[in-house]
């Protein structure tokens, strides 16, 4: 049954509209859209087309801003009223979202001047990885494809064994350093042409960067004797939305991420609790070019 998210996400917004200055429970909000926290912010950002973050924050602003024209008070007040540690956080978030600093603003004197400094603001607008698998050829394992849309396929994995090594820090960092240490093993084994996939463990929206957890690794036989470091586990496979994508810099990751969970929002599919990963068909580490499938789980 097709999902419809701006339906399932509406519970969320009204309750982040009436309660934006509480302090916020992931796991209560989450569950209001009937999501796992781990895929509740791509989602969210997918609907609504800013972060949980930023949405937050803009009716924080936008409140602040109401009170600030309305009742004149100092701005410290409103900043500490408002989530903000000082007088100058809020006017250097007021400045950037608006365009003006929160005095300013609060120094309007009618509606006339707000009209004003909107048109010339934002104001009036606002409150009214690294794979070294080889080859195009080298298919997905035992996978079919279903369906397409615009970006994405969908696509039943087999269960498969991968040898890895496990990155913990901020997503992007230190995987060189890993991957070469589970191909020197792959080498020794005649594995080193083994596909690469890259699974990402949690959300850098809710786990901090330092704690974010990477694994890189090699899909291996089931007979497989790691050592050296080099851990085994078992991928379960199952459904997954795919996205495949010419990688030349680093900030198309984010972006590709970003298209495959508006794509699966628009296809109306619902997220599973397997965690994402990167299928690395090809990589050129001299020009940094990779070939790679963005993988998102679904339910059956």
């Amino acid at each position: 049954m097709k999902v419809d998210y701006q339906k399932r996400l509406l519970p969320v917004i009204r309750f982040l509209e009436a309660n934006f200055n509480e302090p916020l429970n992931l796991v209560e909000v989450a569950a209001l859209a009937n999501l796992s926290p781990y895929h509740f912010h791509r989602m969210f950002k997918a609907v609504q087309q800013e972060t949980l973050a930023d949405f937050i924050r803009r009716l924080r602003l936008e409140a602040a801003a109401e009170e600030l024209f309305k009742t004149k008070p100092p701005v410290l007040n409103v900043a500490l009223d408002y989530g903000f540690s000082s007088s100058q956080s809020l006017a250097k978030a007021f400045k950037q979202h608006f365009g003006v600093t929160p005095t300013a603003f609060r120094d309007c004197e009618d509606w006339q001047m707000f009209g004003e400094l909107s048109r010339s603001s934002k104001i009036g607008h606002t409150l009214r990885k690294i794979g070294n698998a080889d080859g195009d050829t080298a298919p997905y394992i035992g996978s079919t494809t279903s369906t397409r849309s615009a970006f994405m396929e969908t696509q039943q994995f087999e269960p498969s064994k991968l040898a890895y090594v496990r990155v913990t820090g901020p997503y992007g960092e230190g995987y060189e350093e890993a991957t070469g240490k589970l191909y020197q093993w792959a080498g020794t084994k005649g594995l080193h042409e083994s596909q690469c996939i890259f699974i990402y463990h949690d959300n850098p929206e809710i786990t901090p960067a330092e704690k974010c957890r990477t694994d890189v690794c090699l899909l291996v036989p089931d007979e497989t004797c790691v050592e050296g470091g080099i851990e085994l586990q078992d991928f379960v496979g199952g459904r997954y939305g795919v996205m495949r994508k010419t990688i030349t810099e680093s900030l198309q990751y984010s972006t590709a991420w970003d298209e495959i969970m508006t794509d699966m929002i628009n296809s109306g599919l619902e997220p599973d609790h397997r965690p994402c990963f990167e299928w690395y068909h090809s990589y050129d580490k001299a020009h940094h070019v990779a070939d790679v499938s963005f993988c998102t789980p679904i339910k059956a």
